[in-house]
């Protein structure tokens, strides 16, 4: 019989409560006191705010900013899926399980988790759709049950849901809003929660203008877009 001493047997405890996965649907929380300025950049138009969760130690999230862009390029960018882990920080897979058309997808996505963690998964429905009168682009996605597909050694997140807005201010600018919040599931230390929940938008907006300058997603007609007449 193999005889741990206490240090051992609690590392070991540490270590299944880090790794054990929670597939469980679990109730969206709701939030609590308002949006707090966390992190500014002045230099480069981004602003990210933070608020608390009840019951969770993990924050929601929404980052701003304003490009010099069409809203196609921004849609088309946002939502070319297989290529989110290439600019998008902490994403490490994206895959289109099922498309139904006009920015309507099934998607899969594996989120990296800072060491000794797990990764995390989970499956996404994403619907992209505008306002008639404001002619606001709102790209939605939320946590689903999910099929084919789960990467071994990854932990389920039980919810996930994010919005990129997108509003036209005119001559060709358009406001970016990034809004996110999720339950990783398994066990999470705070810095490990607080690291993503900035890392991820800030990253996110800050690569954003250098994607969609891409001629792919410069160029693009998004179907059912209908671009600012001024």
């Amino acid at each position: 019989m193999l005889h741990l001493s206490p240090l051992q047997r609690a590392m070991r405890l540490s270590i299944a409560l880090l790794t054990c996965v929670s597939v469980h649907a679990a109730e969206r929380p709701q939030a609590q006191g308002p949006w707090q300025l966390t992190l500014q950049r002045p230099a480069e138009h981004i602003d990210i705010y933070t608020r608390a969760m009840n019951g969770t130690n993990v924050k929601e999230f929404r980052a701003e900013t304003i490009v010099n862009s069409s809203l196609s390029a921004l849609v088309a960018a946002t939502s070319d899926f297989p290529h989110l882990a290439d600019w998008m920080p902490r994403v490490a897979r994206a895959t289109v399980m099922q498309s139904f058309g006009h920015g309507h997808v099934k998607a899969y996505i594996v989120v990296h988790s800072p060491w000794p963690l797990h990764d995390r998964d989970t499956f996404i429905d994403s619907q992209v759709s505008q306002d008639p009168k404001t002619g606001v682009v709102t790209e939605s996605s939320h946590s689903i049950e999910g099929g084919a597909g789960l990467q071994p050694g990854c932990v389920r997140m039980p919810e996930m849901d994010t919005d990129w807005t997108f509003i036209p201010l005119g001559q060709h600018r358009v406001k970016v809003i990034l809004r996110g919040f999720g339950l990783p599931g398994g066990i999470v230390p705070d810095w490990a929660a607080n690291l993503v929940i900035t890392e991820l938008p800030y990253g996110s907006l800050k690569h954003l203008p250098a994607e969609i300058r891409l001629p792919v997603y410069r160029q693009a007609q998004f179907s059912g877009i209908v671009e600012p007449s001024h």
